[in-house]
């Protein structure tokens, strides 16, 4: 089962618990005669929580492995940070026990966070010439991505690079670092699958991109 519809199953089971309690014992039983169980139960749904919220936020969500990580890692806190919209999804939830109502918000947290790293992510923007046939147009492509522009938007679609002419649109600060044999450079945040719950992104390398953790703490 996909890791994100796994995920949602178990906290949406959590959700229509925590639902059913809250609909058949006062709140103020729940929080003094079944306090332990209760905020147990809390604990479990804001962790699962923000893991979910990560493992969404970090599905394709590119850096450039060519910059330094510091910057890159600010840019993506920073956008968090000033979105609002994890304790407006906590509050949510906690509302509506549904994890399809909250989807829209977060998807619209990854667009600011996408936005944000775009900047870094758009140095690889090129455009790609054919040597063995220099009389068609290039295409504009990103290396990291592997998307080209097409008709106002980016699709998928992967170029095979060899005899090809890339040309850069703006200045890359690291022209000169980087070695003739250029590594991959589809360096995407991914879960950290080696600790479940540790979701910080981390590359394809396992090295930790530093996704600082927020209190999912609307649910009480």
């Amino acid at each position: 089962m996909n890791k994100t519809i796994e995920l949602e199953s178990s906290l949406q089971k959590l959700l229509s618990i925590l639902k059913r309690n809250r609909e058949q014992v006062p709140r103020d039983e729940l929080r003094t005669r079944f306090r332990n169980a209760y905020y147990q139960l809390l604990g479990q749904i804001n962790h699962l929580l923000w893991h979910y919220i990560c493992t969404r936020l970090t599905d394709r969500l590119y850096k450039n492995p060519y910059m330094p990580e510091d910057p890159q890692i600010e840019a993506l806190q920073q956008a968090i940070d000033e979105s609002g919209l994890i304790p407006e999804i906590s509050r949510y939830v906690s509302r509506t026990y549904s994890i399809a109502a909250i989807n829209p918000l977060i998807q619209e947290l990854k667009s600011k966070v996408e936005t944000a790293l775009w900047p870094f992510v758009d140095l690889e923007t090129c455009l790609v010439a054919d040597l063995d046939h220099m009389e068609r147009e290039p295409v504009i492509y990103n290396t990291i991505t592997k998307q080209i522009w097409v008709d106002g938007e980016w699709i998928d679609h992967e170029l095979n690079l060899e005899w090809k002419l890339l040309i850069y649109l703006r200045e890359r600060p690291y022209d000169t670092t980087i070695p003739v044999t250029r590594k991959e450079a589809t360096n995407e945040y991914l879960p950290n699958e080696r600790n479940e719950t540790n979701c910080n992104p981390v590359d394809r390398q396992g090295n930790g991109a530093g996704l600082r953790d927020h209190e999912v703490s609307g649910i009480r």
